[in-house]
């Protein structure tokens, strides 16, 4: 069963790939400009810390929605029968309630930093727009675990039926 809100998670996948792209595509012109132009470009070290942080939540709601994060592949390949959907249960809750406390910290820094204005040492960029997407990147993620958990009982559900 394919669900429609799978093009959200590629979508914020692929923003990830770009901005990686874009990080890599700096890093080499502030390279090339300090070894061959003795001018290196400023902000990059600001700039690649950043976006490394935004590449990062913004690549997990795929990785979640796939199933795809590092995993003990031994326990996935025995037959548990039973004891399989309580150790999905379990993997849910973890999950969901770390991205859901993670997201909603990130998201009241996100404000605070946007009222006391606070910004970068080179660059003077405000903090809060770099939080914001963190955090945007981050409640994809709660609701790619939930979808993700859902899809997983549906087909847990329709096996078990065909039995």
């Amino acid at each position: 069963m394919k669900f429609k809100i799978d093009k959200i998670f590629d979508y914020s996948a692929i923003a990830s790939g770009l901005i990686l792209f874009l990080l890599a595509v700096l890093t080499f012109c502030d390279v090339f400009g300090r070894r061959f132009l003795n001018s290196p470009v400023t902000g990059t070290i600001e700039l690649v810390e950043i976006g490394m942080a935004i590449v990062a939540f913004l690549a997990m709601p795929r990785a979640f929605f796939l199933n795809a994060n590092v995993s003990a592949d031994f326990i996935n390949n025995l037959n548990l029968g039973l004891l399989r959907n309580y150790l999905i249960f379990l993997k849910f809750i973890l999950m969901i309630s770390i991205m859901s406390l993670m997201a909603y910290a990130t998201t009241l820094t996100s404000y605070k930093f946007m009222n006391n204005q606070r910004v970068t040492l080179d660059l003077e960029l405000y903090f809060y727009p770099f939080y914001f997407v963190c955090s945007v990147g981050m409640w994809l993620s709660v609701l790619a675990i939930i979808v993700w958990f859902s899809k997983t009982m549906i087909e847990i559900n329709s096996k078990s039926k065909e039995i």
